[in-house]
């Protein structure tokens, strides 16, 4: 039975890296959703370094899980840890679509620092 907590425990922990890994790459939600928009060289831009960022943060999530779930010789690490790929993707997906599309594209270049 211990096993069996230690599988579940090692689980939920490399599953809550995964938040992590994407962090460490990409902007928040609220950046991309907000300024992801312009013209048609920004936006590949920006989709090409957030899929960057996608990928990287996917990669380490699935090494770290994989080598989890054979040390655990259980599935979960693995499993639960793909599940918050999933969520955290849609999310990211979702603000870089939200942002292309009807953000706000603020230019973070036209921005002026009124401290100056």
């Amino acid at each position: 039975m211990a096993a069996d907590k230690q599988s579940v425990a090692l689980a939920v922990i490399i599953a809550a890296e995964v938040p992590n890994y994407y962090s460490g790459l990409l902007p928040s939600l609220f950046t991309i959703a907000t300024f992801s928009g312009g013209d048609e060289a920004k936006a590949e831009h920006t989709v090409r370094w957030i899929r960057r960022g996608e990928a990287q943060g996917t990669i380490q999530a699935v090494a770290l899980s994989v080598a989890a779930s054979i040390l655990a010789g259980d599935p979960w690490p693995f499993l639960l840890s793909m599940a918050m790929c999933g969520y955290y993707l849609y999310q990211y997906e979702h603000a870089l679509r939200s942002g292309l599309a009807s953000g706000p594209g603020i230019d973070m270049e036209s921005q002026q620092d009124s401290s100056v």
